[in-house]
């Protein structure tokens, strides 16, 4: 499994990274030639070059947010997920699925008869004849046990490691390294928790068969039950609109709002133009007389302006609280999840993972987040300009939309716009939001031995 799943593993994820971020160069390029950005501003992601190790939500995240100046300005672009069938359902085959399920299990079939074993057999009687303290032996045989499995997959690791040095030099990098270290560090530490929970099982049954039996029972509890329980718990318990129900939600809320603006307009027209239809008494439309610069045009365009600004400020407080719902809803609701799932080693190893990998929930929610701080950027330097030109009128059972003239003489190009950066989240990040976790793996480290401890002292030789 390791001399081959692992290596083998590296190479294929590496060659999904690739096409993925040929993608994703291929649509940037294309974007970044563009002439007139203004109507089609993207906040881009680079696929994480740690999605190697570890995939997360990778295949599920937007290459690309879109920014824009309509009432729901930042939407998530095409996502560039593989086709998917139901064979995607066992899992993807990377690094942290070869730890949280072959070698997990592999801990737990090598833990099995440790103790049971031997007193099947008899030989922990001859074993505790002698004067070595009872302690000393179950300690030795939770080192010596985990040795030989961490030993072997050491060399897997170093394999996996070297194969991708050699597909990309940056992995060599102080910045990818560290995070493969730390990755290598905390699954060492899950699976010497899942083989203190195999030890346990051991030293609590008298003979092997019950031993496996039960053991398996508890890997598929702690690999498969409890995370999915808490994903079903909390969709349960804790209810959450779906993101169409939302969409729908913010698109109602705008048109209303939008059918008032348009009505008002009318009422603004008619009043600073006298003109009570789409055409004048001069034959001309009323496109050319707002075009035209006159004072009539004028007065419209000021009061239109400041009655816009106010009814796009009721549109944005209002989309912003269908959202803030939505949010707090998810929230609670992955709340609880989180909860549940903590009380498996398997679901702690995958957040910190797949955060370190930057390709996790933490990792999703910065990006996220830094769209959001770059669109404010954008908003007030570009979009909220266009947007204030843009007039639509309904007067006389008809309507129509167009721009004002701009007297801007310096406003802004789409060029002159920073460039969106997204970085992962920091190590000392992941490992604060993540505590919880590294403590999850340290109790299913310690309590199972202990537990083991005490039924080991307990056992009866005679």
């Amino acid at each position: 499994f390791s001399i081959v799943l692992m290596p083998l593993s590296a190479f294929i994820n590496y060659e999904y990274f690739q096409e993925r971020y040929g993608s994703f160069e291929s649509q940037y390029n294309a974007y970044q030639q563009e002439e007139v950005r203004s109507w089609n501003m993207r906040a881009y992601r680079a696929p994480e070059l740690l999605s190697t190790v570890a995939r997360g939500t990778e295949a599920y995240m937007p290459l690309y947010f879109r920014l824009s100046s309509d009432e729901d300005p930042i939407q998530p672009g095409n996502i560039e997920a593989q086709d998917f069938s139901t064979l995607s359902t066992f899992g993807t085959f990377d690094f942290l699925f070869l730890v949280q399920i072959v070698f997990s299990l592999l801990a737990v079939l090598l833990a099995f008869d440790m103790v049971a074993g031997e007193k099947e057999r008899g030989t922990l009687k001859a074993v505790l004849a002698n004067r070595v303290p009872r302690d000393t032996v179950l300690l030795g045989k939770l080192i010596g046990g985990f040795l030989m499995l961490w030993l072997v997959f050491v060399i897997g690791f170093l394999l996996m490691a070297l194969v991708l040095l050699v597909e990309d030099a940056r992995f060599g990098q102080a910045a990818y390294l560290n995070r493969l270290l730390l990755m290598f560090g905390l699954s060492s530490l899950f699976l010497a928790a899942f083989y203190s929970v195999g030890l346990m099982v051991s030293a609590c049954c008298h003979s092997t068969r019950t031993a496996i039996v039960a053991l398996l029972v508890v890997w598929v509890v702690l690999q498969l039950v409890i995370p999915k329980t808490g994903e079903m718990v909390a969709a349960v318990a804790v209810s959450a609109p779906s993101q169409e129900s939302v969409r729908i939600d913010k698109a109602k809320a705008a048109e209303e709002l939008e059918d008032e603006m348009r009505s008002q307009s009318g009422t603004i027209f008619t009043r600073t133009t006298g003109w009570t239809s789409m055409n004048g008494p001069d034959g001309r439309s009323a496109f050319e007389m707002l075009s035209s610069g006159e004072p009539d045009a004028e007065r419209f365009r000021e009061e239109y302006q400041a009655m816009s600004a106010d009814y796009q400020q009721q549109i944005r407080d209002r989309l912003r609280q269908v959202d803030q719902a939505y949010e707090q809803a998810k929230a609670r609701q992955q709340q609880v999840s989180r909860s549940i799932a903590l009380l498996s080693p398997a679901a702690a190893l995958t957040f910190l993972v797949t955060d370190l990998a930057g390709t996790g929930d933490a990792s999703y929610a910065t990006y996220r987040e830094a769209v959001g701080d770059h669109y404010q950027i954008i908003d007030k330097e570009l979009l909220s300009r266009s947007r204030a030109r843009r007039y639509s009128v309904q007067v006389g059972g008809s309507s129509f939309s167009s721009s004002f003239p701009s007297d801007d003489e310096d406003a802004p190009e789409a060029s002159d716009m920073p460039v969106f950066q997204a970085e992962a989240p920091s190590v000392g990040a992941v490992i604060g939001e993540h505590a919880w976790a590294i403590g999850t793996l340290l109790v299913y480290l310690i309590v199972p031995f202990l537990v083991a401890y005490v039924a080991f002292l307990r056992y009866d030789v005679r």
